[in-house]
C-alpha cells in the first residue's frame, strides 16, 4: 500500500511547497493537493517543479470545467512531474470518464489529446475509490489503522497527518508497504536521530 499525505487543507502557497518538499525528502509515496476550482492544476504544476519523486494527486473539481480542459491541464502538470501525476476527479461520472479516456490517448468526441501526457494512461479516481484516515503524531493506534489497510489489500491511503513528515516517513511508511515492518529499528533511530 502507498502512503500519500494529505495537504488539501494547507492554504499558505509557501507553506504547502515546503511541506510537499519535506515529503519529497523523507520518502513519502505520495501527496495530495488542491486548490480553488480551476486552479488546482496550476497548484499542482508549481509543486512538481520543485520536487523530484513524490506522486502527486490532483484533487480537481470535474465540473468547474470542460473534461477536455481538465485533461489537457493534467497531461500538462504530468509532463511537467516527468510521469509522477494521478487525478481525484469530483463531480460527474461521465466527466470522470471522459477525462480518463483522454488521459489514456483514447478519443472522445472527436478529440485525441496533444500533446499527451507523459504516462501511457494517468490514473483517474472517484473520492470514494482511495479511503482516507486522520492520524495523531505519536498515537500506538496509527499502526493498527495502517496494518488495517494495508492488509484489506488498499492500494493507497490518504492520511491527515498532525506530526513531523520525518514522524510519519520513520514509522508508517514502511509498515504501509511491509508486514514484517521493524518497529523496533524506527524505535532506535528516534533514539539517535530525535524527530522535531
Amino acid at each position: 500500500m502507498r502512503l500519500l499525505l494529505d495537504l488539501r487543507e494547507v492554504a499558505n502557497h509557501a507553506e504547502l511547497r515546503r511541506l510537499a518538499s519535506e515529503a519529497d525528502d523523507h520518502g513519502i509515496w505520495g501527496i495530495v493537493v488542491t486548490a480553488a476550482p480551476g486552479a488546482e492544476c496550476t497548484e499542482a504544476a508549481a509543486i512538481a517543479a520543485t520536487t523530484n519523486n513524490v506522486s502527486i494527486l490532483i484533487d480537481i473539481d470535474g465540473d468547474a470545467a470542460h473534461p477536455t480542459t481538465l485533461a489537457e491541464e493534467i497531461a500538462v502538470v504530468d509532463q511537467i512531474s516527468h510521469r509522477r501525476t494521478m487525478a481525484l476527479l469530483r463531480g460527474l461520472a461521465t466527466h470522470r470518464s471522459k477525462v480518463a479516456a483522454l488521459l489514456s490517448g483514447l478519443p472522445v468526441d472527436g478529440l485525441i489529446l496533444a500533446p499527451p501526457p507523459a504516462q501511457a494512461s494517468i490514473p483517474v479516481y472517484a473520492p470514494e475509490d482511495i479511503p482516507a484516515v486522520s492520524l495523531v503524531d505519536g498515537s500506538k493506534g496509527n499502526a493498527v489503522i495502517v496494518d488495517q489497510h494495508r492488509d484489506s489489500n488498499t492500494p493507497f491511503l490518504i492520511i491527515s497527518w498532525t506530526g513531523p513528515i520525518k514522524g510519519l516517513a520513520r514509522h508508517l511508511v514502511g509498515r504501509a508497504s511491509s508486514t514484517d515492518f521493524p518497529q523496533m529499528i524506527a524505535d532506535l533511530a528516534d533514539q539517535i536521530d530525535p524527530i522535531e
